[in-house]
């Protein structure tokens, strides 16, 4: 995005837009509009999140059923592994934000807030780079959730349709969306499919619909911190501390706002951690099981349309999970980018007054701010290899049994 195309400042509103199938399946969980109050932002509506948990508490009740009579009672069980995998892990994910929707709401406010309303204190903090950044990962969102989440929908259908042996023939679970198990034997009566597809079809949409509203919130929010991490780094390297010597009062006043404003970043990157640590503990170490049951599946078949099915599910929880690792490693590397910054100013040239307290601002600097998770795990590029091993490891574990 050029400069010049840019003719209004941005809005939070358009970094916070949902995907085309979430407003068409009325699954947009945070409907973000503004108080004429205050102006403040609030979400308009709780239906989709409710309309959200009576399809979950069907689902994994209906499944929850049948794997415990499978343990207990030795019945046949018709679940799919991989896919109930996947569907926990979008699951824990719509669990946080209904949980954290609070929080999620004060914390936007507080970005919106910070976010200058003027184009020009916008350009100075690079938001069009920002912007320019998300518009180009909200399209490829778009075309993942559109084309390959139809077409994942699709495949069991078609398989049905065009291979289906007849009416007294149960309903195979490679014909099936999401598998499991539903009362009165209605998921293996072709009779009722396309009622069971439906039902599959609408968990399937609250599952994705969850999982993008998640990925989205976690990338506005990282980016914006990133945004004004920098533009405050870049703030840090202008200062001139032989202005300490010449108007020293002024040059304090101006360092104080500085290191307020240091504070209230790093206050700020606590509670976007503190939002997101237990959906990272859960449901990565989920997804690592997930992806080992995919990879699992894809190694055992030979079939083409299930290969196909199944590797774009794969290839998302690998990428996608690859992204927040690395959007962690980006945050420690912009709040180390505050200590560096300082680290090059020549703070020697300062009053003996700015040199005292040059010491204790690099020793505060020094506190870098991490994505974690009780101590656990660190949210980076270490992290994701260590995802990647345990998923192997399990794959291994399942191969030789």
């Amino acid at each position: 995005m050029k400069t010049t195309d840019i003719k209004e400042p941005f809005r939070m509103e358009d970094f916070l837009r949902p995907q085309l199938f979430q407003k068409l399946a009325r699954m947009v969980h945070f409907q973000w509009l503004r108080n004429p109050e205050d102006n403040s932002m609030v979400n308009a509506s709780m239906w989709p999140f409710w309309l959200s948990a009576i399809l979950n508490i069907m689902f994994f009740t209906f499944n929850g059923w049948d794997i415990i009579g499978h343990l207990w009672l030795g019945r046949p069980t018709n679940q799919n592994p991989p896919v109930l995998s996947i569907t926990i892990y979008f699951s824990i994910r719509g669990l946080m934000l209904f949980l954290k929707r609070n929080e999620i709401v004060e914390f936007v406010n507080d970005l919106d807030r910070e976010c200058p309303r003027d184009l020009a204190s916008q350009l100075d903090m690079q938001m069009d780079r920002t912007y320019s950044y998300f518009w180009k990962r909200y399209r490829i969102v778009q075309i993942y959730a559109h084309v390959g989440g139809l077409a994942f929908c699709l495949m069991p259908m078609a398989l049905f349709l065009l291979t289906h042996e007849g009416k007294g023939s149960p309903v195979a679970q490679h014909e099936q969306l999401l598998g499991g198990w539903l009362p009165l034997g209605l998921r293996k009566d072709p009779k009722f499919y396309f009622l069971v597809w439906i039902f599959d079809f609408s968990c399937t949409t609250c599952g994705v619909s969850f999982f993008i509203t998640f990925d989205n919130l976690f990338n506005v929010m990282q980016g914006h911190l990133l945004m004004h991490l920098n533009h405050l780094a870049r703030q840090f390297s202008a200062l001139d501390p032989r202005q300490s010597l010449t108007n020293e009062e002024q040059f304090f006043s101006d360092l104080r706002l500085l290191v307020q404003r240091q504070q209230l970043l790093n206050d700020l990157c606590g509670r976007y951690n503190e939002i997101f640590k237990v959906a990272f503990l859960v449901s990565n170490f989920v997804g690592a099981g997930s992806l080992c049951f995919y990879l699992f599946v894809l190694s055992e078949t030979s079939d083409v349309v299930i290969i196909a099915q199944f590797i774009l599910p794969t290839l998302v929880l690998v990428v996608f999970t690859f992204e927040i690792c690395f959007r962690g490693t980006q945050l420690e590397e912009a709040s180390e980018g505050l200590e560096s910054s300082l680290c090059l100013q020549e703070w020697y040239l300062g009053s003996e007054r700015y040199r005292k307290f040059y010491l204790l601002w690099m020793q505060y600097s020094q506190r870098t701010q991490k994505l974690a998770a009780f101590g656990l795990i660190e949210v980076n590029m270490v992290h994701f290899t260590e995802i990647m091993q345990l998923a192997y490891r399990l794959f291994t574990f399942l191969k030789s049994h």
